[in-house]
C-alpha cells in the first residue's frame, strides 16, 4: 500500500511541472513551424501528449523500481551505518543509526499526501465516468443509424473518396441518422461513417463530396482509434490544464491535417472552404459529442483558421521543413529527457509525532545522558588508579587492546554476514508495527569467539518503535540474512530489557 501511494504521489506531482513544460516546449516548436504544413503541427502536438504522459509514467516507475529493489528479496549487501559508539571497559558488537529518508525523496505531511491522492482518485474516477457515458452515447448513435440508400450521385462521389485515397473499395460503410447535425466517423476496427439525412437530401454535390471526403480522410488516417489512444494517453494527466491544451490542440491540428488532405486530392480549396463554413455551422449541437467519442468535421471550434490554413499556401521549402521538424523534435525529446531523469520521490509521512511522543524521546535521552555521567564519573575514578599503579595501566591498556580487536572482528562480521540493508530492515519491522521509527542497529549473539558465530549464532537488526495511539515502545528484531521477521516485544524496564532477541 505504501508503495502505491509513493509511485501514485511521484506521478502526480511530478507531472504537474513535466506536463507544464512539455506543452511549452511544444508552443514553441508550433510556433517555429507556423509557416509549415499543419500536418508538421499535428505531429509536434501528438509528440507533446504522449510525453506527457510518458514523462511522468517514467519517473513513477522508476520510484517503484527503487522501491523494489528496497524490499528485502531483493537486498544488496550496502549496510548505511551511522557511526559507532564505543564505550570503554564494554565490548558491544552494535551498530546503531536514526532511520533516514534519501535526499532524492520528499516527504508529505500525512493529511496532504492523503488528500492529494483522494482528489486524484476522486477526478480520475470522474473523468472515467464521463469517458464511458460519451462511448455509451457514441453506441446508441450508432445503433440509431441505417443504411444510406445509394444513388447514383452519392455512389460516384463515394467511388470517387475510394479511388482518390486508396481506400479498399467497399470496406468503408456508409449509413445515415436522423439526429445527427454533421457528418462522424465511429468504429476502432470497422470504420462507420455517419452522414446527416438532411444532408443526403440536399443538392449541393459539392457540399456532400466535401462532407464525405472529409470522413473518407479520418478513416483512411485511421483518427477514430487514434483518437482513442489519445484519450487513454489523456486520461492520467487530465486533472492538468496544460494537458487540456494538448489534447485540444491534437483535435485542431488533426482537422486541418484533414481539410489539406482534402483540398489536395479530392476538391479545390476555396469551395471546400464554403462548404466547409455550412456544415461547420450546424456542429454546435455536436460539440461536447464529438470532443469525446466521435471524429468528424466539426470537432474544432477553429472555423476562422481552417478557412484561412485553406486559402493560405506555406511558405516554407520541404528541404527546410523537413530541417525546422528535427530541430523541433529534439526541442520536445532532449528537455523531456532531462525531465524524467531529474525528477524526484514524493511519498507520505508513515508516522506522525505528537507531543507525548516528543516528551517520551526527551526522556529517553535524559535517561541515556544520566548513564554516560555515571560512566564518565567511573572512569575518572580508573584513570586515578593507573595514575598511582604502573601495572594496573598496563593490565588495562592490554585489557582495552583486545576489546577493541573483538569488538573490530565483530563488527566486521556482521557487516559481512548481513544480507540487508537498516533501510530494507527498518521496512520489514514497519510492516509487523507501525509507528515513529526511533532507533536502528545491527547486533549479533552466539558468538564461538571474537568474529565467528557459532552454529547458532545470528546477526539481526534490531528496530526500536514507538507505538502508534499508546504509550511505550516496541523492540523488533529483523534477521539480518534473509529478512525474516523474528519477534518482537512491547517496552520493558530498562532494566530489564535485552538488546537481543
Amino acid at each position: 500500500m505504501r508503495m502505491s501511494n509513493e509511485v501514485l504521489l511521484t506521478f502526480l506531482l511530478n507531472a504537474v511541472w513535466q506536463v507544464a513544460l512539455i506543452a511549452a516546449l511544444a508552443a514553441a516548436g508550433s510556433w517555429l513551424l507556423r509557416n509549415a504544413l499543419a500536418r508538421y503541427h499535428h505531429w509536434v502536438w501528438v509528440s507533446a501528449l504522449c510525453l506527457a504522459f510518458i514523462v511522468p509514467t517514467v519517473t513513477s516507475s522508476r520510484a517503484l523500481f527503487d522501491a523494489f529493489l528496497r524490499s528485502p528479496a531483493n537486498a544488496n549487501t550496502t549496510l548505511a551505518r551511522e557511526g559507532v559508539g564505543a564505550r570503554p571497559f564494554e565490548f558491544r558488537p552494535e551498530i546503531s543509526a536514526r532511520a533516514s529518508t534519501t535526499s532524492s525523496t520528499f516527504q508529505l505531511n500525512q493529511t496532504l499526501g492523503w488528500a492529494l491522492l483522494v482528489l486524484y482518485g476522486a477526478f480520475l474516477l470522474y473523468q472515467i465516468i464521463k469517458l464511458v457515458q460519451a462511448w455509451l452515447t457514441t453506441r446508441s448513435i450508432r445503433r440509431s443509424a441505417v443504411d444510406v440508400e445509394f444513388d447514383a450521385r452519392v455512389e460516384s462521389i463515394i467511388r470517387n473518396c475510394e479511388r482518390e485515397l486508396g481506400t479498399p473499395a467497399r470496406e468503408v460503410r456508409v449509413m445515415r441518422s436522423e439526429t445527427l447535425p454533421v457528418p462522424v466517423t465511429i468504429g476502432l476496427l470497422r470504420p462507420v461513417i455517419i452522414l446527416p439525412h438532411s444532408l443526403l437530401r440536399e443538392g449541393n454535390s459539392d457540399l456532400l463530396t466535401s462532407a464525405i471526403g472529409h470522413e473518407f480522410i479520418h478513416v483512411a488516417r485511421r483518427d477514430y482509434l487514434l483518437n482513442f489512444v489519445y484519450e487513454l494517453l489523456f486520461l492520467p494527466i487530465s486533472f492538468h490544464p496544460a494537458a487540456a491544451l494538448l489534447r485540444r490542440r491534437v483535435k485542431q491540428t488533426r482537422e486541418l491535417c484533414c481539410d489539406e488532405l482534402v483540398a489536395e486530392r479530392i476538391l479545390n480549396a476555396e469551395v471546400y472552404a464554403r462548404s466547409l463554413v455550412t456544415l461547420a455551422s450546424s456542429a454546435p449541437p455536436l460539440r461536447r459529442l464529438s470532443v469525446t467519442t466521435t471524429v468528424g468535421i466539426a470537432d474544432a471550434d477553429i472555423l476562422e483558421a481552417r478557412i484561412m490554413s485553406l486559402l493560405k499556401k506555406p511558405e516554407l521549402k520541404t528541404r527546410w521543413k523537413k530541417l525546422w521538424l528535427v530541430a523541433v523534435s529534439l526541442l520536445l525529446l532532449v528537455p523531456s529527457i532531462a525531465a524524467a531523469a531529474f525528477a524526484v520521490r514524493f511519498e507520505v509521512e508513515p508516522f506522525a509525532q505528537d507531543p507525548a511522543q516528543q516528551e517520551r524521546e526527551t526522556k529517553l535521552r535524559q535517561q541515556e545522558t544520566e548513564v554516560r555521567m555515571r560512566e564518565s564519573q567511573l572512569t575518572d575514578e580508573m584513570k586515578m588508579r593507573m595514575a598511582n599503579d604502573p601495572e594496573l595501566r598496563k593490565q588495562m591498556a592490554r585489557k582495552m587492546e583486545l576489546e577493541i580487536e573483538a569488538k573490530a572482528a565483530a563488527e566486521a562480521a556482521m557487516v559481512r554476514l548481513a544480507k540487508i540493508n537498516m533501510d530494507q530492515a527498518i521496512q520489514v519491522a514497519s510492516s509487523h508495527q507501525p509507528g515513529k521509527v526511533l532507533l536502528a542497529s545491527l547486533g549479533a549473539k552466539g558468538w564461538e569467539e571474537p568474529g565467528k558465530l557459532g552454529k547458532d549464532g545470528v546477526v539481526f537488526f534490531h528496530v526500536i518503535i514507538a507505538n502508534e495511539g499508546s504509550e511505550g515502545t516496541t523492540h523488533v528484531w529483523i534477521n539480518a540474512i534473509d529478512g525474516s521477521f523474528m519477534k518482537s516485544e512491547k517496552e520493558l524496564p530498562r532494566k530489564q530489557r535485552s538488546p537481543n532477541p
